[in-house]
């Protein structure tokens, strides 16, 4: 009764499952509609994996154009510091070519500067007399600072040239001078560097200073105005004119 029993209900379960997956298998529409379901999901999904591969491309790409960028931008500034690197080298070799030379310049200013402050000295002592006194204070003040350890070369150096600047001025200019003429006062006219005339403060008697005789020689009484007008001119209180006067034909400091 027993087996019989298990084998009825057996049979039951093997009928109900084949009738079941004969009803299945006759639902094309269900078939259709799960084959979709699935194909949809599996699609769902590759397109995920789709915009995630896109981003992660889209992150990669920004990367490498900003990391492009920056190669370029560290590309200029180094050409720049290779440019600035050139430069500095180039002026640090004329820094020490110039150092070079003013070492040098040193070593030889000192005998050029000796040289100048002789040859100041003999041009005072062999032109015509006038301004002797100031002229030979500056000789003698360049000569002490020349022996002035403390004293820059600059400094002498700047000296010795004003000195020069005011013996050239002499020489483009007219001057006038109060002073001792064979033991009276008169006042002199000076014509450049090439003549020295003299008027008495009487105004009576006008004379020239002779180089070649290192003297002062008496001028004819036609000279008195030409010469009384070159002192006012020289005084500026008369405007620049022309002036008739003997010109020496030997001047100071010529040799024979």
């Amino acid at each position: 009764m027993f087996n019989q029993a298990r084998w009825r209900a057996a049979i039951s379960v093997a009928v109900l499952s084949a009738g079941v997956t004969t009803a299945v298998a006759a639902d094309p529409v269900g078939q259709a509609l799960d084959a979709t379901t699935n194909a949809n999901r599996a699609s769902r999904d590759s397109q995920a994996r789709i915009d995630q591969l896109d981003d992660a491309t889209q992150a990669m790409l920004e990367r490498y154009r900003s990391a492009s960028w920056q190669s370029q931008q560290l590309k200029v500034y180094a050409d720049q510091l290779e440019e600035l690197a050139k430069g500095q080298e180039a002026e640090r070799d004329s820094l020490q070519r110039q150092l070079t030379e003013i070492d040098r310049t040193e070593r030889e200013l000192l005998p050029l500067m000796l040289r100048m402050t002789q040859g100041l000295e003999s041009i005072v002592a062999s032109d015509l007399p006038f301004l002797h006194q100031e002229r030979q204070e500056r000789v003698d003040s360049i000569k002490r600072l020349m022996a002035d350890p403390s004293a820059s070369n600059a400094d002498k150096f700047k000296r010795i040239l004003e000195a020069y600047q005011i013996e050239a001025e002499y020489g483009r200019t007219l001057g006038a001078e109060r002073t001792q003429v064979e033991n009276r006062s008169v006042d002199v006219l000076r014509v450049g560097r090439t003549a020295l005339f003299y008027l008495s403060t009487d105004g009576r008697e006008a004379g020239w200073w002779d180089a070649a005789k290192s003297s002062w020689q008496p001028l004819d009484s036609q000279y008195i105005t030409p010469v009384r007008r070159g002192l006012r001119m020289a005084r500026e209180t008369l405007a620049p004119d022309l002036l008739q006067l003997p010109m020496p034909q030997k001047p100071a400091g010529a040799r024979s």
